[in-house]
């Protein structure tokens, strides 16, 4: 099983932009988890995310990605690091689904999102937090309330997890998702996480055998 910090140096290589801003690549490692314990019943990596007021962090890789330059796309080196399969594609597909979307956009999104909202309780918006998001709670949610390129959990499951074209971007419509859910106030931050995350997908087939990541 890869660390977070590995995923996260996958995601940081795959993305078409000279670097990842650090929140982006906090919530795409989020969805990466999430969707991987939604569709196999497994995590992804075995770090936690914690309720921080802007949305689900692993605290270790915002540590160790605090650098610019460690989130550079050129200066990942992913030797040694290893994906079944069904995990790199799932990848790709939450990089072509939530990829375009702004760092300010992911937040929301997981603002308004089960798993993050009962981890925080009856945490003012913008109050720090370390609550652990329960994976229990992050499997159930997206398997009951997503769908991920139109896709349930259990379709991915039984269907196979690709992206179908790579020249179609699989994209989702924040405002409409956002327009979709009850209302909730989100964090406020001037810290130094922001700016876009613009990413492109990748292809992939459906078996499960392990192999080695390249970009």
């Amino acid at each position: 099983m890869p660390t977070a910090d590995q995923v996260a140096s996958v995601i940081i290589a795959r993305n078409v932009k000279p670097w990842t801003d650090a929140m982006s690549l906090q919530k795409l490692l989020y969805y990466a988890q999430a969707w991987h314990l939604a569709v196999t019943g497994e995590p992804l990596f075995d770090e936690q995310f914690k309720a921080y007021k802007d949305g689900p962090v692993v605290p270790q890789v915002r540590h160790t990605r605090l650098e610019q330059s460690s989130r550079k796309r050129s200066g990942q080196d992913l030797t040694g690091i290893e994906l079944d399969e069904l995990s790199s594609n799932l990848l790709d597909l939450v990089i072509a689904s939530y990829g375009s979307m702004s760092a300010e956009e992911l937040s929301a999104l997981t603002h308004a999102e089960r798993p993050w909202l009962e981890a925080r309780g009856d945490l003012p918006t913008d109050a720090p937090g370390n609550t652990p998001l329960s994976p229990e709670s992050m499997a159930r949610f997206y398997r009951a309330h997503r769908s991920l390129a139109g896709r349930t959990a259990a379709d991915l499951a039984a269907g196979g997890v690709y992206v179908r074209d790579p020249n179609v971007s699989d994209a989702i419509d924040v405002d409409s998702l956002l327009g979709d859910l009850d209302d909730h106030d989100t964090a406020t931050d001037d810290s130094s996480w922001g700016g876009a995350n613009l990413v492109a997908p990748r292809s992939g087939d459906r078996p499960r055998r392990p192999h080695r990541v390249r970009c």
